[in-house]
Parts: C-alpha cells; sequence; structure tokens
C-alpha cells in the first residue's frame, strides 16, 4: 500500500524528528520560554535544510514576519475586546443572559454551539479570541468549570473549521474533489454534529479529571471589582464587539462565495475567436523544442487526451470537436503547471496576472487559479482567445465588502466599541482608558511571538520538503472502499502532524487521494473522502500549530496542559470524524 521508507530520501523525516526532539525538549525539559525555544528549533530545522547560514536565519526571520502579520493586528484587537469586554462587564451580561435561558449545567453547550456555527464563515482563531471572554466571566460567575467551557469552545470551532465550507480549507478540499459546496455543507454538518457531541463529553470529563483555575492572561491583571447587575452594559451594547466582526466577516465570506459561482473566467466558445487557427498553433508547438505557452497548454497534466487527439489530428476541425478543445482548454486553466518562465519571457503580463502568479499556489482558490490561467492565455495569446470581464455586479458587491469583512479592519471597530463601552461604564478618563488598552496590548504582544515563532518553526520543516516526503512515502499507494478514507485520513494527518497547518494538510492530502480514486468506484459519494481528509487535518496538534498557541495562551494553561487537554480534545475529535464518516458513507452513500 505504501512505498517503503528504505527506498525513499528519509533526511527530511530525521530533520522532523530533530525538530520535534527539539522544541519539546527545550520547552518541556529545559522549561524555556516558548519563544525562544520555537526560535531556537525553527533556526535548528533551517540550518539542517542546507544553505548559506546567514540566509537561514534570515529564511526564519521572513516567515515569522509573514507569521506575526497574519495574525498580529488580530490578536493584538481581540486582546482588548477581551480586557475590555471583562471589565465592563459586557461578557457578565451576556454571560447572566445565557444562564438565564440555558442554566447553569448547560452553560457549555451554549459554548460549544456558538463556536460551532460562528466557525462555519469565520477562522477558528477568530472566533476563539472572541468567546474567550465569555468562559472567563462564566467561571468568575460559577467559580468552576474553566477548563470546560475554553475546551467547549474549542470544540465547537475545531470541527467545522476542518469539515465545514466556507471555511477556506473544506472549500479548498470540496474544489479539488469534484465535490458541490453545498452536498460539503450537508455532510460537514451531518459529521460535525456527532463529533462535536463526543468533543464536548471528553471535555467535561477531563476538566473532572484535571481542574484548572482560570489565570490571568499575559500582563493583564482583571483588576476591577465586578459591577452590580444594574449597572452592566445593555445585552446589545454587550454583544455587539462580539458579532460586529462576525457578521461583517461573514457578509464578506458570503459575497464572495456567491460571485465565485459565477466562475466568469471558464471559457465558452464564443471566447475561441478562431478555433481552427488556435488549434494549428497548439499542434505546430508540439514538433517545436522550443518552451512556448502554446506548448504549455499540449503538454499539461490537466490537458485531457482526447482534447490532444483533436489537436493532433490534421483534418477539418468538425464542431463537436470545437467543444472537445474548449472542454480540455477549461481544464487547463485549473492546472498548476501551466505557467513557466521560459514560456512566458517576453510576454507583457499585466500587474492582476503577476499579482495571482505570487500568491501561495497551494492555497489558491480554483477560482482564482482559473483566472490566473485565462489572463495568461489571453496575454500570450491575444488575437486566438478573447479577453473576459471579470468584474460583474455580484463581484463588485464583494469587491466592496472587502474593507469591511476584512479580520483586522472588523476586530479594529470591535475594539473601538469594547473600549468606549470601557470608558462610559467604568466612568474612566482618557488617560485611564489608555493605561487599561496598553494592559491587554501587553498581554496581547506575548501571544503574538509565541505564535508568530511557532508559525516560523512551521514553515521551516515545509522547507524541508516535508510533505514532499510524505507524499513519496504514499506514492502508488492503492486500495478501495473503507481503505481509501483511512488513507485519506492518514494521509492528511501526518501532514498535519508534520507541518502543522490544517490547511495545507487538508488541500495536499485532498489532491493525493483525488488521483488516487481516478477511475475508481468506491460506492460512496466523494464527499466522504474530504470529510476525511477533513477528519485527519485535525490529528496530532502541538508546538508548530499555531492553534495550539492560540488555545494555550489565551486560555492561560501551560504547554504541558494544552499538549493534554487540547492536543488530546482534537486527536480524539479526529478519530470520531473518521469514524462517523466511515458510518454514514455505508448507511447514506449518496449514490445512485
Amino acid at each position: 500500500m505504501f512505498a517503503a521508507v528504505g527506498d525513499m530520501d528519509t533526511y527530511p523525516f530525521i530533520v522532523l524528528a530533530v525538530g520535534m526532539v527539539s522544541v519539546l525538549g527545550l520547552i518541556i525539559g529545559f522549561r524555556m520560554n516558548a519563544f525562544l525555544a520555537l526560535i531556537i528549533s525553527a533556526l535548528i530545522v533551517s540550518l539542517m535544510v542546507g544553505g548559506s547560514p546567514g540566509a537561514r536565519m534570515d529564511a526564519v526571520a521572513s516567515a515569522f514576519g509573514r507569521s506575526a502579520g497574519d495574525i498580529g493586528i488580530v490578536i493584538a484587537m481581540a486582546a482588548i475586546i477581551g480586557k475590555c469586554m471583562l471589565d465592563s462587564g459586557a461578557a457578565d451580561r451576556i454571560v447572566r443572559t445565557a444562564v438565564n435561558i440555558t442554566g447553569e449545567r448547560k452553560a457549555s453547550f451554549g459554548l460549544m454551539g456558538s463556536g460551532f456555527v460562528l466557525a462555519i464563515p469565520v477562522f477558528f482563531d477568530t472566533v476563539f479570541y472572541l468567546l474567550v471572554p465569555l468562559a472567563r466571566s462564566l467561571y468568575r460567575r460559577t467559580g468552576h468549570n474553566y477548563l470546560r467551557y475554553l475546551m467547549a469552545i474549542a470544540t465547537g470551532g475545531a470541527i467545522t473549521h476542518t469539515l465545514v465550507p466556507p471555511t477556506p480549507g473544506p472549500l479548498l478540499v470540496a474544489a479539488t474533489l469534484g465535490v458541490d459546496v453545498g452536498t460539503m455543507i450537508f455532510a460537514g454538518i451531518m459529521v460535525a454534529i456527532p463529533t462535536a457531541i463526543v468533543g464536548l463529553i471528553f471535555s467535561i470529563y477531563i476538566d473532572k479529571r484535571m481542574p484548572i483555575a482560570m489565570r490571568p492572561v499575559g500582563a493583564s491583571s482583571e483588576k476591577h471589582e465586578p459591577l452590580p447587575i444594574e449597572k452592566l452594559p445593555p445585552l446589545w451594547l454587550s454583544f455587539l464587539p462580539v458579532m460586529l466582526p462576525l457578521v461583517l466577516i461573514g457578509l464578506g465570506t458570503f459575497a464572495t462565495s456567491v460571485a465565485d459561482r459565477e466562475d466568469r473566467a471558464k471559457l465558452v466558445i464564443a471566447d475561441l475567436l478562431d478555433p481552427p487557427a488556435l488549434r494549428d498553433q497548439l499542434r505546430e508547438s508540439s514538433a517545436s523544442t522550443d518552451a512556448t505557452p502554446a506548448s504549455r497548454v499540449l503538454m499539461s497534466r490537466s490537458f485531457p487526451d482526447s482534447a490532444r487527439a483533436v489537436v493532433m489530428s490534421d483534418q477539418p476541425l468538425a464542431a463537436d470537436e470545437h467543444v472537445v478543445l474548449l472542454e480540455g482548454l477549461n481544464e487547463v486553466l485549473l492546472s498548476r503547471d501551466l505557467y513557466d518562465v521560459v514560456a512566458f519571457q517576453g510576454i507583457v503580463l499585466s500587474a492582476k496576472t503577476k499579482e495571482l502568479l505570487g500568491a501561495d499556489p497551494i492555497r489558491m482558490k480554483p477560482i482564482d487559479r482559473r483566472r490566473m490561467n485565462r489572463l495568461l492565455l489571453e496575454e500570450s495569446l491575444p488575437s486566438l482567445i478573447a479577453a473576459h470581464e471579470w468584474m460583474s455586479p455580484k463581484r463588485d458587491f464583494a469587491e466592496r465588502t472587502k474593507l469591511w469583512s476584512n479580520a483586522n479592519f472588523a476586530l479594529l471597530l470591535a475594539a473601538i466599541v469594547a473600549i468606549w463601552t470601557l470608558k462610559s461604564v467604568r466612568q474612566l478618563s482618557l488617560r485611564e482608558t489608555g493605561n487599561e488598552v496598553e494592559e491587554s496590548l501587553m498581554s496581547g504582544g506575548v501571544i503574538i511571538l509565541i505564535t508568530a515563532a511557532g508559525g516560523a518553526f512551521g514553515a521551516m520543516l515545509r522547507d524541508a520538503q516535508i510533505g514532499e516526503a510524505i507524499r513519496g512515502l504514499f506514492e502508488g499507494a492503492s486500495a478501495g472502499g473503507l481503505s481509501l478514507l483511512m488513507l485519506g485520513f492518514l494521509i492528511s494527518a501526518v501532514l498535519k502532524v508534520a507541518q502543522g497547518s490544517s490547511t495545507v494538510a487538508m488541500i495536499v492530502a485532498a489532491g493525493m487521494i483525488g488521483a488516487i480514486v481516478a477511475g475508481v468506484d468506491t460506492g460512496y459519494h466523494p464527499v466522504y473522502l474530504g470529510l476525511a481528509v477533513g477528519s485527519g487535518s485535525l490529528f496530532g496538534s502541538w508546538m508548530n500549530d499555531s492553534g495550539f498557541w492560540v488555545f494555550a495562551k489565551m486560555g492561560g494553561l501551560t504547554e504541558a496542559e494544552t499538549l493534554k487537554t487540547w492536543t488530546i480534545l482534537l486527536m480524539l475529535m479526529s478519530l470520531c470524524g473518521l469514524a462517523f464518516t466511515m458510518l454514514f458513507s455505508q448507511i447514506f452513500p449518496m449514490v445512485n
């Protein structure tokens, strides 16, 4: 089923082992500060990759900067929101209302449900940042079950983050496997609900087994006395810092999803300005050793044999062959192997094309990849491929929402609301309000440093070609039925442990399992393969995963406590997600 490890380069696995021993040994064994341990481990891994030592240190610094850029503003704003909601009594107002509705014993169900629903349109990190103040306020009200509240939020948020679009990971998995997004949403929720219930049961168990009291986060001191109920801010104002970014981000996600469904970069017959001339140019490129845009189309792995046969024929191009050629070109527009520097040398590319070429190819949505490749063909073959109009009314609306739905901007607005609420309720001066914000930013700064260092460590593991080595490990794998679900899960899980990113693990694993199942009758809908891959991406969250550090530092847990709680929780949900996926694939195969 798998390639023998001895038949392949084992060095990336040695690098992975050294990295794991280094970071775990420094943090747990030597009690080193997590930031220093992660940076040192990242440098060790980076030096093992090879190249100039100075360049490898620069690579660590660059990866750290990218990670900080991705999460820095969000964490800083979330730290402000959290402290202000706690000190102003906004979190207390929400918790009191929720407890009055659900009862104290069912409060964790409410937190889990909130995380479950909110993480469908919004990144898990953002949801966790926004709901943690509620867990802390609930603990201050009840005096117990702090760990249960934290893990309830994590349970709901993590499972939909990896199984239910439009979160990017599941969305890209669905596109890679050719699954309709609506089907992925329905099946994802079907598997996520029982898995989340199991996760909550475990959260209740582990909270009883190793109860953890709430601790101050970073430099925050939570120094204000609780307010009497009559002085708490109104419910609508208390909810505003949470709901404002969720509504704005959700609106942007919805608008973009609607615009993406138009797929305006897809070729239609009218876009082939001269099909016979296009066919001739493609055929002529096969006789030349020079790399050209036409030869890149013809030699693309995505160009089907039926279209290639039409191109190589010297007979007049029939009407039905126009359609075959068109379908073949649309397949190429979704490929990752069209662009080549030599082939497109001398072609004047637009600024938008260059921007798309500079994006991360692994994380690029199919709609953007099709647009990028369509622009490449339009700009290299202007007399044969018509220019397309990308901006439609729906796309224009989506573009107009981009500022407001940007997580950094949305949380900035929410932070301003939270600060104003704190100032008004506590009747603070401007100087006192500024001091409160500064305290929250001190705690947020520590979390940013550690999370960004974890991102740099994961990036160095990716530079060590861990993903390629794992791909080689499963090369030539063959299976059928339920074994394919196990295989998809295993590939994704190994990738997650190795490099830390659930999204990358899902995308790479989906591409691999999609190639393996091509032409195989599995007996169930391919959506189940996507769910197996998504479940695997939860497995083995440790120090190279930013989610690990978000849970640990925003929750106030030590690294060892996080390994015993968060890591085990995600491992359990991962296995349960696979089990429910396999069960539903047999009960509801969703095939004719």
